[in-house]
């Protein structure tokens, strides 16, 4: 039977386009990063979750990179169409997913490109001279990476129709809240008054529609 979807060489252009502003913003930062001045102040985290994120985070790349290939031969389906879930809906899900997704691949961006050397990849710590990032998309939520991860692999989940993205997605949730909980208490720590009434402001997760009288 066959399945009424987005033509493959469509979803291919709509999935290469931000994969190349990806690419192209990731590596300046990954320069910076090389470049910078290493003496960290290390986060003691939870390994196991930090490891079920980074499971999650590792599971985008040959999916997405894999996914442009075989859609621009248009032979996605036909190698995994297995895989593949069904209904009526599929251009619906697809379109849905798609909206994820760019929101999720904006919010990567955005958080890598205007955040400059002071964002560093969690196993590296906190350099000596790190500054409290309140700018771009840290004014909406305090952990804008995490949930960028989230949002990119479900809309490639709806995207593709394959169900089995979800794993890692499922990863990602519950490692998410005990290693962004780990991060902040390493950070007031450091930045005392100054990251509490920053939390007090802004929705770890998801934006505040208002704010706290109190920290919690």
């Amino acid at each position: 039977m066959m399945i009424k979807m987005i033509p493959q060489i469509i979803s291919a252009i709509f999935l290469s386009v931000p994969l190349i502003i990806l690419i192209s913003s990731s590596i300046p930062y990954w320069a910076r990063f090389k470049n910078m001045d290493k003496s960290p102040k290390k986060i003691q985290y939870k390994k196991k979750f930090l490891f079920l994120i980074a499971i999650g985070w590792l599971s985008i790349w040959p999916v997405w990179i894999g996914s442009v290939i075989l859609l621009f031969l248009n032979n996605f389906y036909n190698i995994f169409g297995f895989l593949t879930f069904s209904s009526q809906f599929e251009v619906i899900q697809q379109i849905i997913g798609f909206f994820i997704f760019y929101i999720g691949d904006i919010t990567y961006n955005l958080t890598i490109i205007l955040t400059g050397q002071y964002l560093s990849p969690s196993t590296s710590g906190l350099v000596e001279d790190h500054k409290l990032i309140q700018k771009g998309t840290f004014r909406i939520i305090r952990h804008p990476l995490y949930v960028s991860y989230l949002l990119i692999l479900v809309g490639l989940s709806l995207i593709l129709l394959i169900y089995w993205l979800l794993i890692p997605t499922i990863f990602v949730i519950i490692g998410i809240y005990p290693t962004a909980k780990t991060e902040e208490e390493t950070l007031i720590q450091q930045y005392g008054e100054e990251y509490i009434e920053y939390k007090r402001k802004v929705g770890m997760f998801f934006p505040k529609l208002r704010k706290s009288k109190s920290y919690r």
